[in-house]
């Protein structure tokens, strides 16, 4: 395993420096005023965090809460220092029972505030220009999210046909208050009205100009039914168990003024006990305000849970971190590439392998894409099915392929037992000239990110099973969802270091949950676009890019990995994602050769996945281009070192 010698070295003589300037003030103290401008909503409260003890050393417990001034978007704190330099971010927090806080909003910039001699007024999320705001990740609060698709509400009263519609949901705690029985009263209003700060409920809709979430609206989110309709309401809740949904619908007449206030036309509730898996459909029915059923609400739901012990602070985050200088990314495909494909690029290295993605560092890749699955024992593994075959014999004699999702083997039996790839069923047994640990099938992801080359960057696909339109599933066997990210993302944080990672997946659904449990790593949403080689999702954020761009600006990622084959049919989509300030990698399919990435690179995607860097990598140089810019960060540092040090590049201030 590498060690970062000489970037540590960097960093020691700058400590030591500073440690020298400083040392005569390490007995004084002083006053220091942070006051700072934010429009806040009630019940959002200003802190500060910083690197210094006194500010709470970038953990959440440690924000230093901020006071209201007279000037309702002002606050500010007087805080004695002793530390020299002192580094700062503002946050915005909401304060419960208990001592709680939920981070609702924090600075994000890569470089932090810094503390000067005379005080200034800042501005929340603006430094140097530059605004950057990220949301705050789970740490002991519940995300649960609504999702209202096509035809996920009907109303049946003809009175109501053609009308405009809302929906606005609102969270009622059934310890604080009882909900009342629908036949008993209608008059909730205090129910409506009795959680102002919180839990807040946020809202966003698949569509350019309703993409980001905002704080729910008096009467809720417009509902119009039509294919793609995707409409997102997000809250945050300590106890599930305790609580109940409040499912208002609303009305206006088509040809009624945009100023017209929409009638009360019916509600519903949702109970916890209807949201006992971590996802899954709640269906309840819309009374009238006179005790008759008018109607049918139908949403998808989803329930995010924090990562038991996993540490995340305010000191840097590189979710939506993305240098200039990193453009057109050589990612190799599983390592080498497909090595059970009957097409020409097919790898003659076991996909998947250490060995393989050797080989593809080896040949100038910057980073490797690879797929994980996570075992009964909760490893996370690198393999890009969901299920594997064994060989055995029938009471006749006749050998046999048995099938058997990863999830039910310990890591333990995927590495003792002589496994085959499913397609092997029908293609026959696949031999390859070398067997060692290195070209041994299901590496651990803890012995990829501890054995390869620091400066190759990783793109890690987390492989979960989908509805396909059709209504079948990819694999209807899978583990609990949180479950297996958070074995994948402790995984990550334990042997990370500072290797470039960026996670992806085509399920939305792992999306959300990637960017919602930590503040590490960037995430990306594959999506094939509008091709027809493969089946479609049922998911509405998976069918086009412009769709797949939408989502990412409802939950926060970094961008889009997109089928190849598509963009190259419609190149205006990759000026589309980047106007969006979002970055776009593209995966190969069919097209896998040296002319098809070259295209793509002068085309300005990001980066390009594909097999076979041995023979499409143009690069005359074969080395990632971290590890050239990190010798870049060296030299101008004037350092040296004796030791070979494999650590990422420092990160220039460049965020989308």
């Amino acid at each position: 395993m590498y060690k970062f010698s000489l970037v540590k070295t960097i960093a020691d003589n700058a400590r030591t420096a500073v440690g020298h300037r400083y040392l005569h003030r390490e007995n004084m103290k002083r006053m220091h005023k942070f006051r700072v401008w934010c429009e806040t909503r009630p019940g959002e409260h200003l802190a500060v965090t910083g690197s210094s003890s006194e500010l709470g050393a970038w953990s959440k417990p440690g924000i230093v809460l901020l006071d209201h001034t007279e000037n309702r978007d002002v606050w500010e704190k007087c805080v004695e220092l002793t530390e020299d330099p002192q580094l700062y971010r503002y946050c915005v927090v909401v304060l419960l029972h208990q001592g709680r806080k939920v981070v609702r909003r924090w600075e994000n910039h890569l470089h932090p505030r810094r503390v000067t001699e005379e005080p200034t007024e800042d501005v929340f999320g603006k430094v140097d220009g530059v605004v950057s705001i990220q949301r705050g990740w789970l740490t002991e609060e519940i995300l649960l999210q609504f999702k209202l698709k096509e035809a996920g509400l009907n109303i049946w009263k003809r009175k109501y046909a053609g009308h405009r519609l809302w929906i606005k949901i609102t969270p009622v705690d059934q310890g604080v208050c009882d909900v009342p029985d629908l036949d008993e009263s209608l008059d909730v209003t205090e129910l409506r009205q009795q959680r102002v700060n919180y839990p807040i409920v946020e809202t966003a809709e698949l569509s350019k100009e309703n993409a980001h979430l905002e704080v729910q609206k008096q009467f809720g989110v417009e509902y119009i039914s039509k294919n793609g309709t995707f409409v997102l309401f997000e809250v945050q809740i300590l106890n599930l168990n305790s609580m109940a949904f409040l499912v208002d619908i609303y009305s206006r007449p088509e040809n009624s003024l945009e100023d017209d206030i929409p009638h009360h036309v019916g509600m519903s509730y949702i109970y916890s006990e209807a949201l006992r898996e971590t996802d899954g459909k709640v269906e309840a029915t819309i009374m009238s305000m006179k005790y008759q059923p008018i109607g049918r609400l139908q949403m998808d739901y989803l329930c995010i849970k924090p990562v038991e012990g996993l540490e995340c602070d305010f000191s840097t985050s590189k979710r939506t971190l993305w240098s200039n200088n990193w453009g057109g990314l050589d990612v190799g495909h599983r390592g080498l590439g497909n090595s059970y494909t009957s097409a020409q690029h097919c790898s003659n290295i076991r996909e998947n392998t250490i060995a393989s993605m050797k080989d593809a560092v080896l040949h100038g890749a910057d980073m490797v894409e690879f797929d994980v699955q996570v075992s009964a024992d909760l490893v996370p593994v690198i393999y890009h099915e969901y299920t594997l075959c064994v060989q055995s014999k029938t009471k006749q004699g006749n050998e046999i392929m048995l099938e058997i999702p990863v999830k039910d083997l310990t890591v333990n039996q995927l590495h003792d037992l002589k496994v085959h790839h499913p397609s092997e069923k029908s293609a026959g047994v696949k031999t390859f000239e070398k067997d060692d640990i290195d070209h041994q099938p299901f590496p651990s992801l803890e012995t990829a990110l501890t054995n390869l080359d620091m400066d190759c960057g990783f793109n890690i696909e987390i492989k979960f099973s989908q509805q396909l339109k059709d209504g079948r599933h990819e694999h209807k066997q899978m583990m609990e969802m949180n479950l297996f990210i958070d074995q994948v993302l402790k995984t990550a944080f334990k042997h990370g270091d500072e290797r470039k990672i960026i996670f992806s997946s085509f399920a939305p659904d792992v999306c959300s949950m990637l960017v919602s449990k930590q503040n590490r790593y960037p995430v990306l949403l594959l999506t094939q676009g509008t091709s027809t080689k493969y089946d479609d999702y049922m998911d509405p954020r998976t069918w086009t890019v412009p769709a797949a761009v939408w989502f990412g600006k409802m939950v926060g990622l970094l961008g889009t990995s997109a089928m190849a084959e598509h963009v190259l049919k419609d190149n205006s989509l990759v000026e589309f994602v980047k106007a969006q300030d979002q970055v776009l990698f593209c995966w190969t399919d069919d097209q896998n050769d040296r002319e098809t990435v070259q295209y793509l690179k002068s085309l300005g995607v990001h980066g390009i996945i594909y097999d076979r860097m041995d023979q499409n990598n143009s690069k005359q140089v074969k080395e990632s281009v971290f590890l050239q810019e990190r010798r870049r960060v060296i030299s101008d540092s004037g350092c040296s070192s004796d030791s070979s040090p494999a650590s990422s590049p420092l990160q220039s201030d460049n965020q989308l």
